[in-house]
């Protein structure tokens, strides 16, 4: 192997890793997500307790679902274009590298930056459909209003917090593409973009740390 190509790959794989570690460690800590989650439960416990909700609670419910459903969509677009777009391009690059001698068009780690690419949007899609089909499920729930039984209650706090967690990872692994699609212009340019992408969404989690630093938002 190459020394280019060696550095290469340990920068993708230096990238990979500090994601996941900035993941575990978000998770781990009191952020906007897990504020966001609480509330959501708070708010289902709310609607729950006050006869006459039943119709507004559906409604915001079937507005999740239309922004779930959104982002189910359009990754799955980008997902079908992408693969559209990479194999012809890959296939005529091989063949350009093969016509021309000591010319590699394309590299190893290239095509392991594409293939992520494509997980990575297949992953976001993953996640989205299951937010919709949690958000959807709880619709009907909530539809028992007041009198809806305790084994029924606990389904639902079940279901809303999974609903809130699906659907904030689809949007937080899109903003994992960014580092991917950089990378394919030069795979050494994963490893700062992956510090770029973590310090703002650091940046962005920072609204659950206190609630002092809301007044932060104006």
């Amino acid at each position: 192997m190459e020394q280019p190509d060696l550095w290469r790959w340990a920068g993708l794989g230096a990238g990979a890793l500090a994601l996941a570690l900035f993941d575990l460690r978000q998770r781990r800590r009191a952020t906007a997500r897990q504020r966001h989650a609480r509330l959501r439960g708070r708010w289902l416990d709310a609607v729950l307790a006050r006869p006459g909700q039943e119709i507004v609670a559906v409604q915001t419910i079937r507005n999740s679902v239309m922004a779930a459903t959104i982002v189910a969509s359009t990754t799955v677009i980008a997902l079908m274009g992408t693969i559209s777009l990479v194999g012809p391009v890959a296939l005529h690059l091989a063949l350009r590298a093969a016509d021309t001698l000591g010319e590699t068009a394309i590299t190893p780690v290239r095509t392991a930056i594409g293939g992520l690419i494509v997980a990575t949007l297949f992953t976001s899609f993953i996640l989205a459909t299951q937010s919709a089909r949690f958000y959807n499920h709880l619709g009907y729930l909530v539809g028992f209003g007041a009198d809806i039984a305790p084994e029924d209650r606990a389904v639902a706090q079940r279901y809303v917090a999974l609903a809130g967690r699906y659907y904030s990872d689809s949007l937080r692994t899109l903003f994992y593409l960014a580092p991917l699609v950089a990378g394919l212009l030069e795979p050494l340019a994963v490893l700062p973009g992956v510090l770029l992408i973590i310090a703002a969404l650091a940046w962005f989690d920072r609204g659950g740390a206190s609630p002092q630093s809301l007044s932060d938002f104006g």
